[in-house]
């Protein structure tokens, strides 16, 4: 079964070649453009293996989601990485996630991380 993966990103070239270097991967992947609409795509599918999510976005930023995601019984185990090239910014924001990647992302470190986390049971 396809491991399925929700990315939230607000730089549609970032969403893009994620989206597609994820799928060549073999993985499902879900698409969100910041966090409010993260959460209208997590109400329609099925919880996703993974979220990986922007830190600083627009409408509703990335502190702003986890709060409202770990409060949503159907995802609220899901496991996080945040995405950022503000590492200033969550360094004190004592986030609860699986793993911080800096931007620019490296495809290799992201892909290990992904399998890591997603590893079948």
């Amino acid at each position: 079964m396809a491991r399925s993966i929700l990315l939230v990103d607000d730089d549609a070239d970032t969403r893009m070649m994620l989206r597609d270097f994820l799928e060549e991967e073999g993985f499902i992947v879900h698409t969100a453009r910041e966090g409010q609409h993260a959460l209208h795509v997590l109400e329609k599918i099925e919880p996703p293996d993974l979220i990986l999510l922007d830190y600083k976005m627009p409408v509703m930023d990335g502190k702003q989601f986890l709060g409202v995601q770990r409060r949503m019984p159907k995802v609220q185990a899901v496991p996080v990485v945040l995405l950022s090239a503000a590492t200033r910014e969550w360094s004190g924001a004592h986030l609860e996630v699986q793993e911080v990647l800096s931007k620019p992302i490296d495809l290799e470190v992201l892909l290990l991380t992904v399998n890591r986390i997603c590893a079948p049971s």
